[in-house]
């Protein structure tokens, strides 16, 4: 139906329609989430199975302005092997070694020293998952063969995000397609065609409606995280600590904020903490503003 529009109306009036579009899909998520917060109804629906991501890297090579993981602020920072192996085996015995899929981040995660370490104990505790490299694919070409090998043979694919950057894509299809390694584009973009960001500004004084923010959040329950033997509904909580210590800023992250996941809890105790509120809710800005990309230059505002 899109594209029979687009053919048939002036650009003008289609443009129109677009935005018009845009507008009343706005006004209804809005009244949504303000009903369920009035009526004190569940915000957000409880996963039937978890799917979570974790950073392989804190840091980055591309350091994209405002980045919503904090990498350009973040020191040299490489996960724990052992620390993440005993966390991922935890997992896998309360869900039953069951996942719906699991991303292997960042940061860059290719920055790794050992990332086919990292692949395997991911493999290793979920037979069955879904199991990504969630890439820029800058280093993708200079990978050796033991990388794709790994791939292969656990079964993980190379999952990127479109940046307006040429990464020689022909030369990575091919090598992928040579080794019998899924790749494809994150939402379903293509190389150099995604050069405008939304970014999420924080409200460093804390005063945004916590469950207004999280009904409303795109990544609260969509974007689980795995940090340091805890899980967080989302990216911004475990990773603003690059933002504290880089502005002296004091955005406060409390255990409050995530689940333990060396309690005593169920599967389902768990997803259902995930589908919750969380304090931290209050620094988020919902307000959210499109940047043109670019390299950070790590200014305040770029975040706040």
């Amino acid at each position: 139906m899109k594209e029979f529009l687009r053919k048939i109306l002036p650009s003008p009036i289609f443009n129109l329609l677009r935005v018009v579009k845009s507008a009343v899909r706005k006004t209804i998520v809005h009244v949504k989430a303000e009903t369920k917060v009035l009526l004190h109804l569940p915000l957000k629906k409880k996963r039937k199975m978890l799917g979570f991501r974790f950073h392989v890297c804190e840091h980055c090579n591309l350091n994209c302005k405002g980045c919503n993981n904090f990498s350009p602020l973040a020191e040299h920072e490489f996960v724990d092997i052992a620390e993440l192996e005993r966390d991922l085996s935890r997992l896998s015995s309360i869900f039953n070694h069951q996942c719906e899929y699991i991303y292997l981040s960042g940061g860059e995660p290719l920055l790794h020293p050992d990332i086919t370490a990292v692949m395997k104990i991911t493999r290793q505790a979920f037979p069955e998952c879904d199991i990504s490299v969630f890439s820029n694919g800058i280093l993708l070409k200079q990978q050796a063969d033991t990388f794709w090998e790994t791939c292969r043979d656990f079964k993980i694919n190379i999952l990127a995000s479109a940046y307006p950057i040429k990464i020689g894509i022909d030369e990575i299809r091919a090598t992928a397609a040579k080794w019998g390694v899924k790749f494809s584009w994150a939402w379903g973009q293509e190389e150099n065609s995604h050069d405008t960001f939304v970014i999420e500004p924080i409200n460093l004084a804390g005063s945004s409606n916590i469950k207004r923010n999280f009904t409303l959040c795109g990544r609260a329950n969509n974007c689980i995280t795995l940090s340091h033997g805890r899980l967080f509904t989302c990216t911004f909580a475990p990773h603003v600590r690059h933002f504290n210590r880089y502005f002296g800023k004091n955005v406060a992250i409390t255990e409050a904020d995530s689940v333990n996941i060396y309690d005593d809890l169920t599967a389902d105790e768990i997803l259902q903490k995930m589908a919750e509120p969380i304090p931290a809710c209050r620094y988020c800005n919902l307000k959210r503003k499109s940047v043109k990309w670019s390299v950070s230059e790590k200014n305040l505002d770029e975040w706040a």
